[in-house]
């Protein structure tokens, strides 16, 4: 988020944000609809766009413009949406308003990872591109266009999403259908709150996250369902796990 040079001005700003995300209820066998074209920029929001990219990509070179979707529409039956390059929800994350009244709305995946001893949950890294040092339940991230095909599915999303930030496999956990939709009240993102189970330890959880995932978080820990309640109330947990907390 925009740095500020009133801290207290930002805290309170970020708070708001985060108490006005808008949460919806999915039916468990919610469809996805990809239509196949994308809205077109204009040419002073494309450089607008354009120029974004540049500066976070000089900073992070690794960043990659790859396809990810974006919602369109939503009920709790269906989700419609488009692919589109990545570099343009980034310009949005940076400039909420660049898109004027037509934001996009980048679809993500946010799952709630139950193992043997309790709810799983992760910190985000101080130095994540979007809200770092905040509680979430992972796995999350953004849905990717991972193959050539148009279509997806939110399961293979969340299993991908698995492995690369906490280590486990589709072997190792299994998903349950989609509970809900959180909408962020700043950036416009959706995400899809997806539940799963693993029988494995938090111990054993902890040592794939530390030898295989990448560094998404700084820190995991588990939760027994007598704190699911503590937690649900802590400022620094994200709205969307708060919510899939409490459909646990």
């Amino acid at each position: 988020m925009p740095a500020s040079s009133d801290s207290s001005e930002t805290s309170c700003n970020l708070a708001h944000d985060l108490r006005d995300w808008r949460c919806e209820e999915l039916q468990p066998d919610v469809r996805l609809i990809v239509n196949e074209s994308e809205p077109e920029l204009t040419p002073d929001v494309e450089r607008h766009v354009q120029a974004i990219w540049d500066k976070a990509r000089a900073l992070r070179p690794k960043l990659f413009n790859g396809r990810i979707f974006c919602m369109d529409r939503i009920a709790p039956d269906r989700i419609e949406g488009h692919w589109t390059e990545y570099r343009r929800a980034l310009a949005q994350m940076a400039e909420p308003t660049i898109f004027g009244d037509t934001p996009l709305h980048q679809l993500a995946v946010c799952g709630l990872l139950r193992c043997a001893d309790g709810v799983v949950l992760g910190r985000r890294h101080p130095s994540s591109l979007y809200l770092g040092g905040f509680w979430q339940s992972p796995p999350a991230g953004t849905v990717e266009m991972r193959k050539e095909a148009q279509s997806f599915s939110l399961a293979d999303q969340i299993l991908a999403e698995a492995e690369e930030e906490v280590g486990l496999t589709h072997h190792d956990v299994s998903v349950s259908a989609p509970r809900l939709a959180v909408t962020h009240s700043r950036t416009a993102i959706v995400d899809i709150g997806v539940p799963l189970t693993t029988p494995l330890s938090f111990t054993a959880v902890q040592d794939r996250w530390m030898s295989h995932a990448n560094r998404e978080y700084d820190r995991l820990t588990v939760i027994s369902d007598d704190q699911i309640e503590d937690w649900r109330l802590r400022e620094d947990v994200l709205p969307t796990t708060r919510a899939l907390l409490h459909t646990k």
